[in-house]
């Protein structure tokens, strides 16, 4: 059981880098100004102003909210972020939305985005709406995108809405449709047209929209406090009997 002091808190919360290791289940969320690198387990949401990266034994289950994700763990949970990096171990599922996304693992869920390029060996299982698309690896759902590019490795199933479609050799299977004409008659994704039909370089997110309010956070996790003496935030923390300790370069 950790308990950290409001006062303290408002101070000193996340003013370095935090490391969950391998082995530790953590109940309860994470909010801060820094980074997180996570190679244990966090059941809650994740919110912080800089980095989080996920390694190969880490998983979170809750939405994450930050700068920049770098992932070669797994994720359940919605993701908002600036840009989102998956590796060839990371699974990820649910809700994203972020400016650009780079992925060479699993993603199964919603996606939108204003650009996504998917690796060889990626599989992507959903519904994307992106301004962008380079897919060399495997996508199954339904694609909504201004240009569609598929190199060679590239292999496509589901339905197409895109306005400029360039086959390099991929293999593509279902539906293909234009883009301009589906948001026309769609409202949902009308709402992204401005963006996605712009030929400069317009972002989907602006920082405002993936900013932690860590003061605002603490506050509203900790107003609902029984104890009237103290504040206090409250996290527990339990630890596998064969826990590898290592020091991170």
């Amino acid at each position: 059981m950790a308990l950290f002091k409001k006062s303290n808190a408002k101070k000193d919360y996340f003013s370095a880098a935090t490391i969950i290791t391998k082995g530790t289940n953590c109940l309860g969320g994470f909010i801060g100004d820094d980074s997180i690198h996570i190679d244990g387990h966090i059941e809650g949401d994740v919110k912080v102003n800089n980095v989080v990266i996920i390694g190969k034994t880490g998983s979170v289950t809750g939405n994450i909210k930050a700068q920049q994700i770098i992932s070669s763990g797994t994720c359940k949970g919605h993701i908002l972020c600036d840009s989102l990096e998956l590796m060839e171990s990371s699974k990820t599922t649910g809700e994203i939305k972020s400016n650009k996304i780079l992925t060479k693992g699993e993603i199964k869920g919603t996606i939108t985005c204003s650009g996504l390029f998917l690796s060889a060996n990626a599989l992507v299982d959903a519904n994307v709406q992106a301004k962008n698309v380079v897919a060399g690896g495997t996508m199954i759902g339904v694609v909504i995108c201004k240009q569609l590019k598929i190199p060679p490795t590239g292999c496509i199933k589901g339905k197409m809405f895109a306005d400029r479609i360039l086959n390099q050799g991929g293999h593509v299977e279902g539906f293909i449709g234009k883009y301009s004409e589906l948001v026309q008659n769609n409202p949902q994704l009308a709402q992204y047209a401005n963006i996605f039909n712009s030929r400069t370089e317009h972002l989907l997110l602006e920082n405002k929209d993936y900013h932690v309010n860590v003061q605002e956070e603490i506050k509203r996790h900790t107003s609902s406090s029984t104890n009237t003496n103290e504040d206090f935030i409250d996290a527990d923390f339990s630890i596998d009997e064969k826990t590898d300790l290592y020091a991170i370069a």
